[in-house]
């Protein structure tokens, strides 16, 4: 971790006019926790209790004495025990780093490891994404969070709890954004929380985004699913922020929620794409101040591998290779709240015909005319060249079952005309395609 981020909390929190920086939890630290209520179960004691479940031990006296219990061998079955957090034993578990794209650093206890997918990541990891990168963890409760690019996470905590078997995550974003989708929690003390300098976002549901801009000095939440409570860093007190509804914290504390854009409908670029650019074109959405859209190799988007932001309803993306991919669009209201978002299929086949300019050679007394033309994307082709007279429906020349991109006609006569070429494709396992080239004007003599 950098100086410049680990001092981001610490002068976030006194942007916020908090009591003190001393009175603050510090970045990286695990937020305060309430008591866990136990029920007995028939024979348990509490010694049994302290030596299978507590950090330590003799820490049953500290439950005894809190719970008022005479017997540390009797505890009567159906009874409860008020038991503090900081008492209880708990296991680390793992995250998983599911997928990965472009430059995405990891670091631990202050030095950089190399990426690779599906290697375990855990407490105290920091993942790092540069541009056009991104990042999944996966959690063994198939829980995930998403990195997209120019984003920074640090795992604070991913613990069980050995008692009662609740799930403690927690994860500071540092900068950029980051967003969850997360399993129903198994027990009332599980917890999963994503924090920024300025906010702390605890799930109630299954599905949010958190970002924090540090130029800015805010932090948003937006949730898609469920309810979040969105806290600021100096207080306990929440905010709950249903699905469908945003919030943003600065220093004078969180906003109200608001309603977030709807998802955008897409007009064109669903299907199969075949230009050398891969472009998109949305329905455009009121309010809307820029357009996100997000490119992924699974309908889960667990494995994206680019992104962009527009300010209009128009998005192109260069360099995707053949394949089915998926697409997610999103509106961003004013306020820079990204709205519900709204995912695609599509297919990249590239497949290009491109007709070149005909160049006249002269041969003895004949005069020729090469057409050419270039042609891109997988497959063999077959080519077709149809030459017309401006004013005449009929080729004049026809010349299908040419395997180059070129052919010399001889000696065509002066005037005005249209030509094109038509190409099939063959690929394995599927049946030819045609495509058609536009019509080109030639113009010969007076």
């Amino acid at each position: 971790m950098t100086a410049g981020l680990a001092a981001a909390p610490m002068l976030a929190v006194m942007v916020l006019a908090a009591p003190s920086a001393a009175a603050q939890p510090r970045a990286g630290a695990a937020p305060s926790e309430p008591p866990v209520t136990y029920k007995v179960q028939a024979g348990d004691t509490l010694i049994g209790l302290g030596g299978r479940y507590l950090v330590k031990s003799a820490d049953y006296r500290a439950v005894q004495k809190l719970n008022r219990v005479k017997d540390p061998r009797r505890l009567p079955a159906g009874s409860s025990l008020t038991i503090p957090y900081p008492l209880l034993k708990s296991e680390p578990i793992p995250a998983a780093l599911a997928a990965f794209s472009g430059r995405v650093t990891i670091t631990r206890a202050g030095r950089a490891i190399t990426p690779a997918r599906d290697m375990v990541l855990q407490e105290g990891d920091q993942i790092a994404t540069g541009p056009n990168a991104f990042a999944t963890l996966a959690l063994p409760d198939e829980s995930r969070v998403s990195l997209p690019s120019n984003s920074t996470l640090a795992i604070v905590r991913l613990r069980q709890v050995l008692l009662t078997g609740g799930l403690k995550r927690t994860f500071d974003i540092q900068l950029g954004k980051g967003a969850a989708q997360v399993t129903p929690m198994p027990t009332p003390d599980s917890q999963f929380l994503i924090r920024t300098p300025l906010s702390v976002a605890a799930v109630r549901g299954t599905e949010y985004r958190v970002s924090y801009d540090p130029d800015r000095a805010t932090a948003q939440a937006e949730v898609i699913k469920g309810v979040v409570g969105v806290a600021p860093a100096s207080a306990p007190t929440e905010t709950p922020v249903p699905a469908g509804f945003g919030a943003r914290a600065a220093a004078s504390g969180v906003s109200a929620p608001r309603a977030l854009l709807p998802a955008p409908a897409l007009v064109r670029g669903g299907r199969t794409q075949e230009d050398p650019k891969v472009t998109f074109t949305l329905e455009p959405i009121a309010g809307a101040a820029r357009y996100h859209l997000q490119l992924a190799n699974d309908a889960g988007f667990v494995d994206v591998f680019a992104e962009t932001e527009t300010d209009g309803p128009a998005a192109v993306f260069e360099q995707v290779p053949d394949g089915v991919y998926f697409v997610r669009a999103t509106a961003i209201d004013a306020e820079g709240l990204e709205g519900l978002p709204r995912d695609y299929g599509f297919e990249r086949d590239l497949n290009v015909l491109d007709a070149g300019q005909p160049q006249a050679e002269t041969a003895g007394k004949m005069k020729k005319f090469k057409f050419r033309w270039s042609s891109a994307g997988a497959g063999t082709r077959i080519f077709q060249l149809q030459v017309f007279r401006s004013d005449s429906p009929t080729p004049y020349a026809d010349l299908p079952g040419l395997a180059e991109p070129e052919v010399s006609l001889t000696d065509l006569p002066p005037g005005a005309y249209r030509w094109r070429v038509i190409a099939t494709r063959f690929k394995p396992g599927q049946p030819p395609s045609v495509k058609v080239g536009a019509f080109q004007d030639l113009q010969i003599g007076q």
